[in-house]
């Protein structure tokens, strides 16, 4: 009998040890890490491609949308990390959206890369697209998710609440994510 409690004890830690994982990269629509996935890619093929090319950044929102999310100020064309972008704010200056698309260079696959660089970091999906989602700050009031419109083109969304504490960011950007995909024409070969 005694000799069974060192035993289970053991197969208790082992089993702990198994189904702890880390935070960081943990979450919702993260692929499990398993020797038989490790070889995989992490990032799934978009099914579904919708177009980026030719929607102007500031058209990527209706104004339906713009307002749903309390935005009162028309958006500003704005060149963001090299590429043309839009960036959006209300009046009381209490939250801003930027936008931009990165059409060329495989965007999800280079952040992947640099996942050890942020404190959060998820692989996830908008709108059934694969998706990463990234702060710069655990705590902070800024999220920014890369979506895979279609090989090769991926749209950039941060949010920032302006007021620290005021919001948590993450949910609205995935918001506003959703939406622009939703408003996308389908990509045609």
């Amino acid at each position: 009998m005694r000799r069974s409690i060192p035993i289970v004890v053991a197969l208790a830690a082992a089993l702990a040890g198994c189904s702890a994982g880390s935070a960081r990269s943990a979450g919702a629509g993260a692929a499990p890490a398993s020797s038989a996935s490790a070889s995989a890619d992490p990032i799934p093929p978009v099914r579904d491609p919708k177009n980026l090319v030719g929607t102007p950044p500031c058209a990527l929102l209706t104004p339906a949308q713009l307002t749903a999310n309390r935005i009162d100020q028309s958006g500003r064309p704005k060149d963001i990390v090299g590429a043309p972008g839009c960036e959006w704010s209300d009046r009381a200056y209490t939250r801003e959206i930027s936008m931009w698309a990165d059409i060329g260079p495989d965007v999800l696959h280079n952040n992947y890369a640099q996942r050890d660089t942020y404190p959060v970091f998820e692989i996830t999906q908008v709108a059934g697209h694969p998706a990463i989602r990234t702060k710069n700050l655990v705590n902070g009031t800024s999220c920014h998710f890369v979506v895979a419109a279609a090989e090769k083109q991926t749209l950039n969304v941060r949010f920032t609440s302006l007021r620290q504490g005021l919001e948590e960011p993450c949910g609205p950007a995935r918001a506003l994510a959703e939406a622009v995909m939703g408003n996308l024409p389908p990509h045609t070969s």
